[in-house]
C-alpha cells in the first residue's frame, strides 16, 4: 500500500511540475487527453490481467484439491495444502458481476445523455458505488 502511494505521489508531483513557457500548464488539453487515456488503458489491463489471474488460481486450486483426493494423500499434507479460503469463490463472482453489471449500465447512461463531460464522470462514479452497494447488501443477507 505505501508502494501505491508512493507511486500516486510521485505521478502527481511530476503533474505539477509539467511547467513549460505556458502561463497554464494543466489546461493543456492534449496532456490531459493523453493521461486520461494512458491511465484508463492502464487500468483495463490491471482488471483483465487480475481476472485471468484469479480464473488460472482456481483452476490450479481445484485440480490440486481433486489429485490430493485422487491420490489419497496423509491428512496432515491435506489439511496443509487445502485450506479453506477466506472469501466463498460464489461471492466474488457476485461481486464481478455487481461491478461489472453497474459499469455497463454507468456507460449505457453516458451514451443516452450526450454530451460527455464532467456529468458522465459523476454518473460512472454513482453506478459503480451503486454496484457494490448491491453486493454488499448481497453479501448482508447471504450472511445470515
Amino acid at each position: 500500500m505505501k508502494k501505491a502511494l508512493f507511486i500516486t505521489a510521485g505521478l502527481a508531483g511530476s503533474i505539477a511540475a509539467y511547467a513549460q513557457d505556458k502561463p497554464a500548464p494543466l489546461i493543456d488539453r492534449d496532456f490531459i487527453f493523453d493521461f486520461v487515456h494512458i491511465a484508463a488503458t492502464l487500468l483495463v489491463i490491471y482488471l483483465i490481467s487480475a481476472f485471468i489471474l484469479q480464473l488460472v488460481r482456481s483452476n490450479f486450486d481445484y485440480r490440486l484439491k481433486s489429485k490430493l483426493v485422487e491420490r489419497q494423500a496423509e491428512e496432515n499434507i491435506v489439511s496443509q495444502l487445502v485450506q479453506r479460503d477466506k472469501l466463498n469463490p460464489l461471492d466474488t463472482v457476485m461481486q464481478w458481476i455487481c461491478t461489472l453489471l453497474s459499469i455497463g449500465v454507468g456507460f449505457l447512461l453516458i451514451q443516452i445523455s450526450r454530451p460527455f463531460g464532467l456529468h458522465s464522470l459523476a454518473i460512472m462514479a454513482l453506478c459503480v458505488a451503486g454496484g457494490l452497494g448491491l453486493y454488499f447488501i448481497y453479501a448482508k443477507r447471504s450472511k445470515k
